[in-house]
Formats: structure tokens, C-alpha cells, sequence
């Protein structure tokens, strides 16, 4: 089954909407042959592939000397696979091409970056919400989950697996098909698209308005909204080069949002209570939650009674990076205050 509709229906399942990736620190390339000649040749580049999808930003990491890292490539490789890719199109199947597939030491890597000045992002993602219209003049439609012979659903799964992004995209089924349309997305319309995207959860929601000019050629218009907050920007181009072009910025966008720069000297001791810890199976499920938090180290609880929970943790970097993570990851949620304490409150969701 397509990968984007297992997301989709493993989404209803959880209450979570955020997905750790499990093959972040792994890639692969073509090679001629299985000679360490040419495994040593493309090697850096494999690893260049990873460094893209962990540093999550291409502005920060083609700024960056990466001699370091790539010169010490073997050092960092974990386990090396030979695969055979097949190679689908429209007429016939193309004979297998051989790849070498490389999966690095998470630790080792994110030290590397680290050593470097370069930001790391977690393994746990939010999940984004893609919603894609076409209008090619004639017809104007929605892009669905099992549309899996078109390529925009192609095109999409590629890119957004090279840069590491978990995305869905719609069922359209008659549930989806009454609260939205294609006019409406076309048109920008905020209202149907929000009360659409709450059944998925998820917190990130992604635009694509495609406009078809010719038979190759379209023109994008993207949208994100996040908390409520919208960004925009445009692609024009053949069709799978407009696509990873808007999703590849996107992605840069999203990636600034949650990482950063840590070093041991910006560590702060930060207090959370967190309100609903009703049993054991609460307490492990939000200590388990906050110790897998890139930016977080040193947990220790303090006090569980009247189904509160306090800890103190070690917060690496700029907290609002942290508190940005929270918001979109629907774990915990932050309870209004009157910011007279320094303690940061919580409350365990379902």
C-alpha cells in the first residue's frame, strides 16, 4: 500500500500528530558496481543526502564548510547495503539499477553537526496536512491519497522523503468531499480548509493551488498556516520541478521554525507541571514524550500528586524553540497562566 495513505490511516489511531522517522540517518545512490573504489566515491554524497534531512534547512547547510564532516565519512557509517532500484514508467519496466545504501550512527552524526555550529532536527516531526488543487482550465480537482498513478502524489512522496518531511494528503472520501472543494481551495477560502484538515489532526496545513498552463507546465501558488500563521510563496516550472521546488522551500521554512544552534553553554534548568496525570500509563507515556525531545536532557521528576506531574529538565538552546515543538506535536498542552511563575504548565491530552 502507498506509504502517504499508511500515514493516513495510522493518524486515527493516535493522538499524537507528529511521526518519528526511521530512516532519517540513511539514503542511497546509484553506483556502477560494488568496488570500494566506487563505494568511497559516492559515499560523501550519500552522507550529504542525510545531512540535508537532519539539518532540515538548504540555506544554512550550503553556507556551512562541510569538509570536516564528509572527509570523515567512514567513521560515521553504521551499516552498508547493496539494493536493486526498479524503475517504473508509463510503457515498461526499466532494468534494475544497483544503489548503495549507507545507514549512519545517529549519535555520531548529530556530535559531527554539533561540532560544526550546524542545527539539528528531531526525529519526531509534525506531521503536515497537504491539501493540492489542479486547475487545468477545464476541470479543477483535489488530490487524493490513492491517486498513486499521477505524478503529484510521485512527486510529492520523493521529494518530501528526501528532505524528511511526514505528510499526509486527503482520503476525499464523501466525509472530506461534503465539508471541502477544489473552487475552495482555489479560491483560498480558510474557513472550509481548517474545518477540513481537523479531522487529520494535524497542526501544519500546506496549499498547493496549481494552475496548469500548458500540457508540462504549471504554475503553484503555496500557503502554510501554522497556529494560525500563513506564509506564501510560488513555483512555475514543468510540473515535478515546480513541486519539489515549492516543497523544498517549504521545508526550509519549517525547519527554521524547530531547530538550532546547541553548544554546551546555552543549557537553562527549566520547571513543568503538567495537569491529567491521572496513572502509571500517563506518567510513563509523558516522561517518555519529554526524555525523546531533541532539547531536552537531564529530566527529573519532582512531585506526583493530584494527578500533577512536576519535572525539571536541562532545556538545550532557546526555549521557544521547545515550546514551539509542543504546540504542534499535540502531546501536552499549554494551560493559560498569569506569567507571574516560572513554571511552565501543561495538561496531558488523551
Amino acid at each position: 500500500m502507498h506509504k502517504i495513505i499508511l500515514i493516513v490511516l495510522s493518524l486515527f489511531a493516535t493522538s499524537s500528530f507528529a511521526t518519528e522517522l526511521a530512516d532519517l540517518y540513511q539514503s542511497q545512490l546509484a553506483v556502477a558496481n560494488q568496488q570500494a573504489q566506487e563505494r568511497q566515491r559516492v559515499s560523501p554524497d550519500i552522507l550529504r543526502q542525510v545531512l540535508l534531512k537532519v539539518v532540515g534547512d538548504r540555506t544554512v547547510l550550503n553556507a556551512a564548510d562541510l569538509t570536516p564532516i564528509l572527509s570523515g565519512v567512514g567513521a560515521l557509517i553504521q551499516q552498508t547495503q547493496y539494493v536493486h532500484l526498479t524503475e517504473m514508467t508509463d510503457e515498461l519496466t526499466s532494468p534494475d539499477q544497483l544503489a548503495l545504501l549507507l545507514s549512519f550512527n545517529e549519535s555520531a552524526v548529530n556530535q559531527a553537526l554539533t561540532n560544526n555550529g550546524l542545527p539539528i532536527w528531531s526525529k519526531s516531526r509534525p506531521d503536515v496536512m497537504v491539501w493540492l488543487a489542479i486547475d487545468n482550465g477545464q476541470t479543477r480537482r483535489i488530490i487524493a491519497a490513492d491517486d498513486e498513478a499521477t505524478i503529484y502524489t510521485k512527486t510529492l512522496e520523493q521529494t518530501a522523503a528526501r528532505r524528511g518531511l511526514p505528510i499526509l494528503l486527503p482520503i476525499m472520501d464523501l466525509q472530506d468531499q461534503s465539508q471541502i472543494s477544489a473552487d475552495d481551495l482555489l479560491s483560498g477560502l480558510s474557513g472550509p480548509i481548517e474545518q477540513a484538515s481537523q479531522r487529520y489532526g494535524a497542526k501544519i496545513i500546506l496549499l498547493a493551488r496549481v494552475t496548469v498552463l500548458t500540457n508540462d507546465v504549471v504554475q503553484i501558488g503555496w500557503e502554510s498556516i501554522i497556529n494560525g500563521a500563513t506564509e506564501q510563496w510560488q513555483s512555475k516550472g514543468e510540473i515535478s520541478t515546480s513541486l519539489q521546488a515549492g516543497i523544498d522551500e517549504f521545508t526550509d521554512r519549517l525547519a527554521r521554525n524547530f531547530t538550532q544552534v546547541v553548544s554546551s553553554q546555552n543549557h537553562q534548568l527549566s520547571a513543568l507541571e503538567i495537569n491529567n496525570v491521572r496513572d502509571y500509563a500517563d506518567y510513563s507515556r509523558t516522561m517518555a514524550y519529554l526524555a525523546n525531545l531533541q532539547y531536552v536532557s537531564d529530566l527529573q521528576m519532582v512531585t506526583l500528586e493530584d494527578d500533577k506531574l512536576a519535572v525539571t529538565m536541562q532545556i538545550k538552546g532557546d526555549k521557544s524553540v521547545f515550546t514551539r515543538t509542543l504546540a504542534i506535536e499535540h502531546v501536552i498542552e499549554q494551560e493559560s497562566g498569569d506569567g507571574a511563575s516560572d513554571v511552565m504548565r501543561y495538561r496531558l491530552l488523551p
